[in-house]
């Protein structure tokens, strides 16, 4: 799986997600803080990673409409 590690603005933590979320137009989730943020906002995102992703095989491939993300409380 081609991963890339990300720091969580709210946390800091450190935490690896599959290179996919990458290149799609979607937050990413802190699995320490629950907090959904862009990969933009993060203050250091590595990327890196050297075998194939299990979701590769997904026909059309990834799409944003398959990432599931809960409805925020407001």
């Amino acid at each position: 799986m081609d991963i890339f590690n990300v720091v969580c603005p709210a946390c800091k933590k450190k935490y690896y997600a599959d290179m996919l979320l990458y290149s799609l137009d979607v937050e990413l989730h802190c699995p320490f803080c629950d907090v959904y943020f862009r990969k933009e906002k993060s203050p250091h995102v590595f990327v890196g990673g050297t075998a194939a992703s299990a979701v590769v095989r997904i026909p059309g491939g990834l799409s944003k409409e398959m990432i599931y993300q809960p409805k925020r409380k407001k």
